[in-house]
This record gives structure tokens, C-alpha cells and sequence, in this order.
């Protein structure tokens, strides 16, 4: 009993860290949004009709479309991209430590830098746009564009530009997956006759389901929650990329709607939190069927 309130005792500075600064900021935020707020005083008393005008809302419709179509591509090609490069660095080859350290490197530059890099990588060839004059010199002069500042290629551009931001990030969480996998779960089926392609989609695809959940998990809440730097940077929420994060700076910053933009954000926290508690519940029930 003495060790269990030790134990007690020692988690009890990190739950107040905890508390006061994360579970009182949310709690206090929701209970703006049923008020009337400007950003410095609090109001009336309002209920949920603050909720009622985001869903009505055509321009939170819009950027909830291009939130979700963002963080499709962006989901889709971290997991594949990342999981690709680990199972490539993770082969015997000369110079593979040297090879995670490059792919690692993006995850670790300022998003100015990399705004000024692609921005200008990316402009149109009157602006010195790179691509655009290596299409060029290809002979591929009808493949051109403005790729940031297009409609309806913009988005896939800025989502490119995430998914090589991170895919090193997903790609240790994969590759540290791969290296916890027995290795005669490999020799068994080795043993039985698999070649290399079977012991790899047989045995190391199904072992890192739970990474691949994780990996998942930390793509969803960026790609929902964390786009506004990469959006904001490259294209200012224009040419269609406006996406729920910087429509929700628009709306208040710009326009002074703090209270549907307190909305927003909660209906945005409601949107994301959806997924890890169907795959929990779905997991859940798996495993009592098994």
C-alpha cells in the first residue's frame, strides 16, 4: 500500500501540469463557445447555436472537404512512403545508417525554410520556378504549371510536401516496429519454404499492424490538426487549400468570430477523435470474438 502511494505521489506533478494546462484550457474553451465572446469579454449565455452556424456554414463545409481530401493523401502517403523506406533502410546495405539520417533530415527543418525552398522550387517558370524548367528542357512543356497557386492541383502539391516532410518520421516508427519482430518468426517461415516476399508479407506486414495504428494515429491528428503551418506557408489558404485549421485562424483573426471559431475547433477535436475510438472499439471486440 506504501509503494502504491508513492507511486501516487510521484504521477502527482505531472496529472497538475496536466490538469492546469491542458485538461482547464479545453474544458474552459468549450464553455466559450456557449457564450457570446470577442475575444476579450465573455457574454451571454448562448447554448449550442454557435455549433449551429459552423454546420451551416458553406465555407467550413468547403474547408472540411479539402481537410479530408488532404488528410487522405497525406495519411495514405506517409504510411506507404514511410514503411517503404524502412523496409529499405533496414536491409544489409553499405551506408544504411548514413541513408536514415538523410531521409530523417526534413523532419528537422523550419517550415520557413522549406516554404522558401518550395515556393520558389514550385512557381512558374517566369518566377524561376525549378521544375517548371526541368519539364521544360525535358521537352515536357505541357506537364507546367503554377503548382502552388493552381486549383485543384495546389492541394495535392502541399500535401506532397508534407508527406516528404514527414515520411522520416514514420519511417523510424516502422523501422523501430521491424526491429522489435522475432527473428524466428522469419527462420520458421523460412524453414516452411517462404521465400523473401512471402516472410515479408506474411510475417512483417502483419506484425506491425499496431505500429501501423500508431503511425496512422500521428498522421490523422497532423494532417487535422497540425496542416496550418505547411498551408498557411505555401499558399495562404488560397487557390482551394483552404482547410478547417487556417479557415478557423481566418475567422477569428480576420474577421473576429471567436466563438464559431472556438466551435470549430471542437467540432474539428469531435471529427478526429472518431477514429482511434472506432479502431479501439473495433480492436476491442476482435479480440473478444477471438
Amino acid at each position: 500500500m506504501t509503494r502504491t502511494y508513492t507511486a501516487y505521489l510521484l504521477l502527482l506533478p505531472g496529472m497538475l501540469l496536466i490538469g492546469i494546462f491542458l485538461i482547464l484550457p479545453i474544458g474552459y474553451g468549450f464553455w466559450l463557445s456557449l457564450h457570446e465572446f470577442n475575444g476579450i469579454v465573455v457574454g451571454r449565455w448562448v447554448g449550442f447555436s454557435h455549433y449551429g452556424k459552423v454546420i451551416g456554414d458553406v465555407g467550413f463545409h468547403r474547408a472540411l472537404w479539402h481537410t479530408l481530401v488532404f488528410a487522405t493523401l497525406v495519411v495514405l502517403g506517409k504510411n506507404l512512403v514511410g514503411f517503404a523506406l524502412a523496409a529499405l533502410v533496414s536491409l544489409p546495405l553499405r551506408g544504411a545508417r548514413s541513408l536514415r539520417t538523410i531521409l530523417f533530415l526534413p523532419v528537422t527543418l523550419n517550415i520557413i525554410v522549406i516554404g522558401a525552398f518550395w515556393s520558389y522550387f514550385l512557381s512558374a517558370s517566369r518566377f524561376g520556378g525549378l521544375l517548371n524548367h526541368a519539364l521544360s528542357a525535358a521537352g515536357l512543356d505541357r506537364l507546367e504549371h503554377s503548382w502552388l497557386s493552381t486549383p485543384g492541383i495546389a492541394l495535392l502539391s502541399v500535401a506532397s510536401i508534407e508527406i516528404w516532410r514527414w515520411a522520416g518520421l514514420h519511417m523510424l516508427i516502422f523501422l523501430a516496429g521491424m526491429q522489435t519482430i522475432d527473428p524466428s518468426l522469419y527462420a520458421a517461415a523460412k524453414l516452411d519454404g517462404a521465400n523473401a516476399w512471402q516472410r515479408f508479407f506474411h510475417v512483417t506486414v502483419p506484425q506491425l499492424r499496431p505500429i501501423l495504428f500508431v503511425s496512422t494515429l500521428i498522421a490523422l491528428i497532423g494532417a487535422f490538426v497540425r496542416s496550418f503551418d505547411v498551408v498557411w506557408v505555401l499558399t495562404r489558404a488560397g487557390f482551394d487549400t483552404q482547410v478547417v485549421v487556417t479557415y478557423l485562424y481566418t475567422e477569428a483573426f480576420k474577421f473576429g468570430h471567436f466563438a464559431e471559431a472556438t466551435a470549430m475547433g471542437y467540432l474539428l477535436l469531435g471529427i478526429v477523435a472518431i477514429f482511434p475510438f472506432t479502431y479501439i472499439f473495433w480492436s476491442r471486440s476482435r479480440q473478444s470474438n477471438e
